[in-house]
């Protein structure tokens, strides 16, 4: 199967890493490069062919085998993660959903939340949108052509990337602020 979405090679790299249970310090000796150097090759999402390989080479993987990563292979699916592909594939927002089922946002991320839906949960999402029982238990329904699943979680890897970049900005921020008005 050829790769058929974007993918964000760093965040990518981070979850074989941690699936994997590699020692973020003893594999970032292992490739040459710091810990804080490694993390930011996490947030790059293109890595170049000659780094990636030595990255690639030190866990040990493939570059094929990278493209083609599918941490979810036998692993039971995540029906909150299946929902939230569903609304993102049918550009639905979580807010119409939820008015739809008559519960407040925050109830619908709850929802979202859960690995596995309530029979009056899943009866409710199969009269609203038209799902079958089979979307939420069989993992060929979510992965027609494009592997979703995986497109999602590089996506939300990414996500968590630039929160914790945001976060470090607005620390030094404060620190400059603090500075300027003379506070410790």
């Amino acid at each position: 199967m050829s790769v058929l979405y974007y993918i964000h090679a760093g965040a990518r790299l981070r979850r074989i890493l941690r699936q994997k249970d590699v020692v973020i310090l003893h594999y970032a000796k292992k490739v040459g490069l710091t810990p804080q150097g490694l993390y930011r090759y996490f947030s790059q999402p293109v890595i170049k062919r000659e780094k990636l390989e030595v990255l690639l080479e030190a866990v040990p993987i493939t570059k094929a085998a990278f493209y083609q990563w599918d941490s979810l292979d036998d692993s039971p699916l995540h029906q909150g993660e299946l929902l939230l592909l569903y609304l993102v594939q049918r550009k639905i927002k979580v807010g119409q959903l939820a008015s739809q089922l008559h519960l407040q946002v925050s109830e619908m991320n709850d929802w979202c939340d859960c690995t596995h839906f309530s029979t009056q949960q899943l009866d409710q999402l199969y009269e609203v949108l038209g799902l079958t029982p089979a979307y939420f238990s069989d993992p060929a329904q979510a992965q027609k052509g494009v592997n979703w699943l995986e497109a999602y979680l590089d996506k939300c890897m990414e996500a968590q990337q630039y929160l914790r970049k945001v976060s470090s900005l607005e620390k030094k921020l404060n620190a400059l602020e603090s500075k300027q008005t003379g506070q410790p």
